[in-house]
């Protein structure tokens, strides 16, 4: 699974079109949308990380924050365009492990979450994109970062699985997951009545709470906060909890 064969836009080029219908708003965007609200008052400069169909960005927007939305996807930032054609989140087309790539200036928020850092090809550009954002923090600014270490199996396995059946479609979920890299090959197979087969691949790297913990310190960051979920409740001592609020001193 060498990750050279997935460009940093390759996920948004897999999804753009069925993000929304396939991953709509739920309840833990809403939780993650007051988190982030609390952390950061009304007028604030935020920068999401992936920013993708605007999921959280446009609630930030509408709560009155300065909100930059940056992705290495243009079909995702077109989806976003038709969203918003007011422009109320400003768009920047880069990638995320690129420092080159980034806006200009500092933020009081910056958002890395849902599989943001997962979509990266190796624990080097996570890392790269970890120091980014510490860069990009004015000071007393926030970090906030969700990950996940996807469960890898003792050896090599090769899985099929059914995601959704109905009268007129199904898709399926193929997987090879490689514990020698830390690494699951994707692919969303989609079968839709009268049309061709469509192939969605995707890719994440395992990414521990531990290893963003290592990235933020060495980057000059405190860690203020951690949650297990969304809507749990803020605290330091879940070491594993998978979201993390690093703060840049002033």
């Amino acid at each position: 699974m060498d990750p050279t064969e997935f460009g940093a836009d390759r996920y948004g080029r897999s999804f753009a079109e069925v993000y929304d219908r396939w991953y709509p708003a739920d309840g833990a965007t809403a939780a993650a949308v007051s988190v982030l609200n609390e952390l950061a008052p009304a007028g604030s400069t935020v920068l999401e990380l992936g920013v993708g169909t605007g999921r959280l960005a446009l609630p930030l927007a509408a709560a009155g924050h300065a909100v930059t939305g940056m992705d290495a996807s243009v079909e995702m930032l077109d989806v976003l365009a038709a969203k918003d054609p007011d422009g109320t989140v400003a768009r920047v087309l880069g990638d995320v492990a690129d420092p080159d790539a980034w806006p200009p200036g500092q933020f009081d928020l910056v958002v890395a979450v849902f599989n943001l850092l997962l979509n990266l090809p190796d624990q080097t550009a996570q890392e790269r994109c970890v120091g980014a954002a510490a860069d990009s923090l004015a000071p007393g600014g926030h970090l906030v970062v969700e990950t996940a270490a996807p469960a890898l199996p003792e050896r090599r396995e090769q899985r099929l699985d059914v995601r959704h059946v109905d009268a007129e479609s199904v898709v399926l979920i193929a997987t090879d997951a490689d514990p020698a890299t830390g690494a699951v090959l994707g692919q969303h197979i989609e079968l839709v009545d009268g049309e061709p087969v469509r192939l969605r691949p995707w890719r994440v790297c395992a990414c521990s709470p531990a290893d963003v913990d290592r990235w933020a310190t060495a980057a000059g960051l405190e860690l203020v906060a951690r949650r297990w979920a969304w809507d749990a409740p803020a605290g330091l001592d879940a070491t594993d909890a998978p979201v993390g609020v690093y703060r840049r001193p002033v």
